[in-house]
């Protein structure tokens, strides 16, 4: 009986072995089997930038397991399927690839910068398919888990994707701020690919505001440095960029050269979007260069054609049909280009959007040239009309400050070459303590000055970090008083009013003056009046909450940021501001003391369309104030 029992245990040992091993086994090749799938990520990854479309032949076979891979391959998948339908043009599966790899995020127990890119993606999708207010959400979504992952390749991928929604939008400044602050981002990383698209966003912008100079100079920084990379369809783009830059300078024959250029680069690495610039590139060139040949143009027109068909980007169906209504109005094909010209204004009217473009402005323009040519003399009149009223509302809600941009972009520039020379000198006095490290001769000698090495390292990283702290400082704050400056106060006023419009919260701004402050500068000087400037800056601080910035605007102009804030708060906040500003004794001989007037205003969606609508508000109010008696507040 005994024996028995004893051989049973071991019956029973020896099954457990081997259903642990073939457990252990299967786990084993499960694992191997998972290291092999991110393996052939990592390949598609790399091919999608040679040949998208062979990149989505070895993607497709992995989607019928993929309910075996973990969760994060899952996301992953979903990530590098959205990439290559957007580098082929087909933004709606784009949109729809990633919108399942942000669904699937939710189950993520951490943040994963995998959230961000595909928010990236998605948004870049929806402004390629027309919804700019949708692309601004996601823009805003990656940025925020960029920023709390503290991911600065991200963080300036974001600041890149809404710079670039910006200057679409004709907010140039503020696409100036971001796009700067993204490259200051990419020059530390020393990011190739990542410098490579901030220059080229940067050459588009200066292409809207007509600085063709610097649009082509950036391009060809963009084009340098996606070689580097090895990013070579990305390098073809800008290299497209560049073509099209020679055609708006007239330089015809050399657009031509770099058009042929990129489609002698073999079409299988140029996507839709890219042979549509070229090929109505070509037909341009053809149609206005010296010895003109307008059949090769409407051949190349009808080309690029092809292209847009099979492409959903909205603005390039848009583009292409007032594009071919031009080239057919100066071959005198009048009713053809009157036609297309009907094809662009249904394309506008499906895109329902609240702000006047220069192509609509293109769109008037043309058709009253046209009518005017066939002696239609009313319809012109109407159409001219049109142009001209649409062009006035355009130009009352641009806000293109010549003298701000230089100096937004010296600042900018000075900050970074101030890091340059910081990094510089960091790098050579390692060298240096490296070289003293290797001629020590014995290991005491060596203990000793690794030691020193060590302090001057630290001493020397110290100074390294307390200079970009000064650096930023310095860009983002008053001299004077301290605290935040003109352009810090339009860089978060411009964050914090498009996350409130997005994310239907409040947000209010206070604009405060300070009454009368002439009177102290003639009676005791402006050292005084600096001084002043100074303790009430220290003044108004103190009743801030954590989360509202108080800055100057300029002179003696301050402006209150109140994210999170509706007008009854921040009427509150104003009068406690003006309050402790009346009652505060300030020691200025022969003069009473301080009052300042206040203007309020709470962010109205339908009424403010952009962060300078709602200053123009509050100063309104502080108007107002002002010519009330002053000292009082005004909402």
């Amino acid at each position: 009986m005994k024996l028995s029992k004893k051989f049973a245990f071991y019956i029973k040992c020896l099954c457990l072995c081997f259903i642990l091993l073939i457990t252990c086994n299967s786990f084993a090749v499960q694992v191997n089997g998972l290291g092999e799938l991110n393996q052939i990520f990592d390949r598609v990854e790399k091919v999608i930038d040679k040949d998208p479309s062979a990149a989505l032949a070895i993607l497709a076979p992995l989607s019928e397991e993929l309910s075996q891979y973990t969760l994060e391959q899952r996301i992953r998948y979903y990530k590098i399927q959205a990439d290559i339908y957007i580098e082929l043009s087909e933004f709606q599966l784009g949109k729809l690839s990633s919108a399942k790899g942000l669904e699937l995020s939710k189950q993520l127990s951490s943040p994963s910068i995998l959230i961000a890119d595909l928010s990236y993606e998605h948004g870049f999708a929806l402004e390629s398919l027309g919804d700019i207010d949708g692309a601004i959400e996601h823009y805003l979504n990656g940025l925020e888990v960029a920023e709390s992952l503290n991911d600065k390749k991200f963080i300036a991928y974001g600041f890149s994707n809404l710079g670039a929604i910006y200057y679409i939008t004709k907010r140039y400044e503020r696409s100036l701020i971001m796009l700067n602050d993204a490259l200051t981002i990419a020059n530390k990383l020393d990011d190739e690919e990542l410098k490579g698209f901030i220059t080229g966003e940067l050459g588009n912008l200066y292409a809207y505001i007509n600085k063709e100079d610097k649009a082509m100079g950036f391009y060809r920084r963009s084009y340098n440095h996606y070689k580097a990379a090895g990013k070579s369809l990305d390098a073809l783009d800008s290299l497209t960029q560049i073509g099209t830059n020679y055609l708006y300078n007239k330089h015809y024959e050399e657009a031509i050269r770099i058009y042929k250029e990129i489609i002698n680069s073999s079409d299988k690495q140029v996507n839709n979007l890219g042979l549509f610039t070229v090929y109505s590139g070509l037909a341009w060139a053809y149609q206005k260069k010296a010895d003109s040949d307008p059949e090769s143009a409407r051949q190349y027109m009808l080309i690029a054609g092809q292209h847009v068909a099979e492409s959903e980007h909205h603005e390039i169906q848009i583009e292409y049909a007032i594009d071919k209504a031009y080239l057919l109005d100066s071959m005198e094909l009048y009713e053809e280009a009157l036609e297309s010209l009907m094809v662009a204004e249904k394309l506008f009217d499906n895109k329902k959007q609240t702000y006047t473009t220069i192509p609509e402005l293109n769109l008037h323009k043309l058709r009253s040239n046209i009518y005017f040519s066939q002696k239609k003399f009313k319809k012109a009149y109407q159409e001219q009309s049109e142009y001209l009223a649409r062009y006035n509302k355009m130009r009352e809600n641009e806000n293109i400050l010549a003298i701000e941009d230089i100096r937004l972009k010296y600042e900018s520039e000075h900050a970074d070459l101030e890091k340059q020379l910081l990094e510089h000198k960091h790098f050579l006095k390692t060298v240096e303590l490296r070289d003293a490290s290797l001629e020590a001769k014995d290991q005491q000698v060596y203990l000793i000055v690794s030691a020193i090495v060590a302090l001057i390292f630290a001493w020397f990283l110290a100074k390294l970090v307390r200079g970009q702290r000064q650096l930023l400082k310095a860009t983002r704050t008053d001299g004077l008083t301290g605290v935040a400056n003109r352009r810090r106060l339009m860089q978060l006023g411009e964050r914090y009013f498009s996350r409130a419009v997005v994310q239907k919260q409040d947000f209010s701004i206070l604009v405060m003056d300070i009454d009368n402050f002439k009177k102290i500068n003639d009676l005791l000087g402006h050292r005084i009046g600096d001084t002043t400037l100074r303790e009430l800056a220290g003044v108004s601080h103190q009743i801030m909450r954590k989360t509202d910035l108080f800055g100057r605007f300029g002179g003696v102009e301050f402006i209150v940021l109140l994210p999170g804030t509706n007008e009854a708060q921040a009427l509150d906040i104003a009068e406690r501001l003006r309050v402790i500003i009346y009652q505060h004794k300030w020691n200025l001989a022969g003069l009473d003391g301080i009052t300042v007037s206040i203007g309020v205003a709470a962010l109205e969606i339908a009424k403010h369309k952009e962060f300078e609508g709602l200053i123009k508000s509050a100063d309104v109010k502080l108007y107002n104030a002002k010519h009330s008696g002053k000292n009082r507040v005004c909402a």
